[in-house]
């Protein structure tokens, strides 16, 4: 089963540089296209079903925190350097895999995949050919970094991502500032570059030491980490030493380095900037890919590299500021998107919100904040696509939309259109029996074990969530005086058809499966959730003491 893995990757980017490479002639292989991206969906079904039925995890004896349940590592893929770290030679081994999460959000990429460019050929009325080619190879670099199990191929991945997302930020955007988008992204991204790849290369330094090369590889660099975190905590209880705020100590610059890159990817608050105006100016078919993928893989370095790789170091300053920097951004985004009147940007505002729930859970760095972060991933980016694909069917058929006067009462024009708007409405605020809610009130109930003061704030977040969702459908589909009026349309004049209903209707089924049977999606991730948590919360309690009577306060 291991030919999974390099299918996925290569599939899309082969078809995608064939498409792209072909010029004029890539018209012909529109479909090529389509038929790519179902084959990576499928591909990535049958990944998920391995990693679901897999118990490789469960291995007591092995001290990794990160263990993949399916493996690609040829020798082929070896990397033989001509210098020395620690008196040892070094030869670094690219090396991809799977586990839960990353199977997670493999999965959440061919869906995504499929659905945007699938719609695309009814939105994109130019140079088709070529937008679909970047966004296959757009894909197949998302995958890779979801593959990664070594830092050197997650760097190569996560950076190679960043050149068709400009190109299709700057050539299928708004004309007028799609030239400032694209630069914005691209300036905000490399500098966040810099400092991920000091963090990274620090990592891979400080694995070496007289008796061991250094290492790239994640379940080896876990394993020496839970070694370290362990002889730390026992010389601290053992012989009264500070031997905790010692490791600390020398870790804490590779922690801020990493967050800073990581933090620019997913938009932490004060480092936001890029995205409203990405989003405002990108096509919607692109911002859809960009909010619902592209902005997780800053969350996913932190919970594949940081928390597993560095836990004591971030519970010392890292883990509370972070906490209240995503307890803020839920708040912060809900009101600056009930303060919009273009639904790009309410829409823009609404995911900021969103992700600050999944950084609340990663910090609260316990099982059940963490499995929170791990599946609201997964949610959010369903509900995100969504909403931008009916965004960008809406503007297909009246130009660009605000919630004014002029774009009021859709209900009576697209009433299929309407449902699906209010569904995923709903699902985004959190309605119980929808996937929102699920990953939502997982990450809080981690949260609360670490701060009742960010898990109220979130709270008023998802209040305020409620409102400019409910805003929106009010405003659009009803007008403000609850009544449905028609108004003269520009564009197409039709509801969505069945070929755009479909992509629609399947990932609405999705949310109201995670939604209805939660235990499935809490299953796939719960073994490598656990194995992080190993780590993470013994490390936020070494530092944190306090922690404890807390929980005995909540849960006597």
């Amino acid at each position: 089963m291991t030919f999974i893995i390099p299918l996925l990757i290569l599939t899309p980017l082969i078809v995608g540089l064939g498409i792209f490479l072909a010029g004029s002639k890539g018209n012909a292989l529109v479909n090529t296209a389509i038929w790519a991206a179902a084959l990576v969906l499928a591909l990535s079904f049958l990944l998920v079903g391995h990693v679901y039925t897999s118990s490789a995890a469960n291995d007591p004896a092995n001290s990794s925190t990160i263990v993949p349940r399916m493996v690609y590592a040829p020798d082929w893929l070896q990397i033989h350097l001509p210098i020395s770290v620690g008196g040892h030679k070094v030869h670094w081994q690219l090396q991809f895999g799977a586990d839960g999460i990353g199977a997670l959000l493999v999965l959440l990429t061919g869906i995504v995949g499929l659905a945007t460019m699938s719609l695309a050929t009814f939105q994109i009325k130019e140079r088709l050919h070529q937008y679909l080619a970047l966004m296959l190879i757009t894909q197949s670099m998302l995958l890779g970094v979801f593959l990664s199990m070594d830092l050197l191929s997650f760097y190569l991945f996560f950076e190679a991502v960043l050149l068709p997302l400009v190109l299709l930020i700057h050539g299928w955007g708004d004309r007028a500032e799609s030239l400032i988008a694209s630069r914005k992204f691209l300036l905000f991204t490399l500098v966040g570059s810099v400092p991920m790849v000091l963090g990274l290369i620090g990592l891979a330094l400080n694995s070496a030491t007289p008796d061991r090369a250094s290492t790239v590889s994640l379940q080896a660099l876990s394993a020496i980490a839970r070694e370290t975190q362990l002889a730390a905590i026992g010389s601290a209880v053992n012989e009264s030493v500070n031997a905790v705020d010692a490791l600390a100590a020398k870790e804490q610059w590779i922690v801020w380095l990493l967050l800073l890159g990581f933090g620019i990817k997913l938009a932490i608050l004060p480092l936001h900037t890029w995205l409203p105006t990405t989003y405002a100016v990108a096509h919607p078919n692109t911002t859809a890919l960009i909010a619902s993928v592209v902005a997780k893989l800053g969350v996913f370095g932190i919970i594949r590299i940081v928390i597993p790789l560095t836990p004591i170091a971030l519970s010392t300053y890292a883990q509370m500021l972070f906490g209240g920097l995503g307890a803020l951004a839920i708040v912060y985004g809900a009101l600056v998107a009930l303060s919009q009147t273009d639904l790009r940007r309410v829409l823009a505002y609404s995911s900021l919100s969103h992700v600050g729930f999944i950084t609340l859970g990663l910090m609260a760095m316990n099982t059940e904040g963490l499995t929170g972060a791990a599946i609201q991933m997964f949610n959010h980016g369903i509900i995100t696509c969504g909403m931008f694909l009916m965004l960008a069917m809406l503007e297909q058929r009246r130009g660009k939309i605000s919630l004014a006067e002029q774009d009021r009462g859709l209900a009576a024009i697209y009433p299929r259109l309407g449902v699906m708007l209010v569904f995923f409405t709903l699902a985004g605020a959190g309605l119980p029996g929808l996937n929102g809610f699920v990953g939502e009130v997982l990450a809080m109930s981690g949260m609360i074990r670490v701060s009742g003061l960010f898990t109220g704030v979130a709270i008023l977040g998802t209040v305020l969530g409620a409102w400019y969702g409910l805003r929106i459908v009010q405003r659009l589909l009803f007008g403000s005086d609850g009544n449905t009026r028609t108004k003269s349309t520009v564009g197409l004049t039709s509801d969505i058809g069945t070929k755009e209903f479909t992509p629609l209707v399947a990932m609405a089924a999705v949310c109201l499966l995670i939604g209805v049977r939660p235990q499935d999606t809490i299953r796939l991730v719960e073994k490598d959730v656990a194995r992080i948590a190993i780590v993470s919360e013994p490390s936020a309690k070494a530092i944190h003491p306090e922690i404890d009577q807390r929980v005995a306060q909540i849960r006597p």
